[in-house]
């Protein structure tokens, strides 16, 4: 299936269906969340050639860090920065066509041209489908516990240094 991802930009009568699909999904509170050290946010969503909403993807760009209580971590005095997913949702009539993948793949896109060192995101132990979709990308997988699910899971992309300049 060809599918075209695109940012989501806000005030285009489009846009009215994706925060639709966020909401049947259970995402809203994921895609609003704001914090502080937030350097950007961005919305996806991906369609078909007819233009069916198919997914969305929100991911921010952070220095690497300050979401886990620890200071910026610098190299050479910069801080480095990671491209962070916080809300993807793909219908479950849309699953296992490749929309996804579509999405993982425009963010780690948009991550190594926005200079990000990783991606990286966290899923809940009940999310198998996502823990499959990111291995087969590539992410190394961390365990973790939140509150009473000891089965999520972060997943971390490094993505490919700038060239020496």
């Amino acid at each position: 299936m060809e599918i075209e991802v695109r940012e989501v930009l806000g005030g285009r009568s489009e846009d009215d269906l994706v925060w639709a699909l966020i909401e049947e999904l259970g995402q809203s509170d994921w895609v609003r969340f704001t914090a502080g050290f937030h350097l950007s946010s961005h919305l996806l969503a991906a369609y078909s050639p007819d233009a069916l909403l198919l997914g969305f993807c929100r991911y921010v760009v952070q220095p690497i860090g300050p979401d886990t209580g620890c200071p910026p971590i610098t190299v050479q005095g910069q801080a480095v920065h990671e491209a962070k997913i916080l809300a993807f949702g793909v219908p479950e009539r849309w699953r296992r066509r490749g929309v996804g993948t579509a999405l993982q793949r425009a963010v780690i896109a948009a991550a190594g041209d926005k200079g990000c060192h990783q991606v990286r995101s966290h899923s809940s132990g009940e999310n198998v489908e996502n823990h499959q979709l990111k291995l087969r990308l590539g992410f190394a997988v961390h365990p973790t516990v939140r509150d009473d699910d000891d089965r999520g899971c972060y997943f971390i992309l490094p993505l490919p240094l700038p060239p020496a300049g």
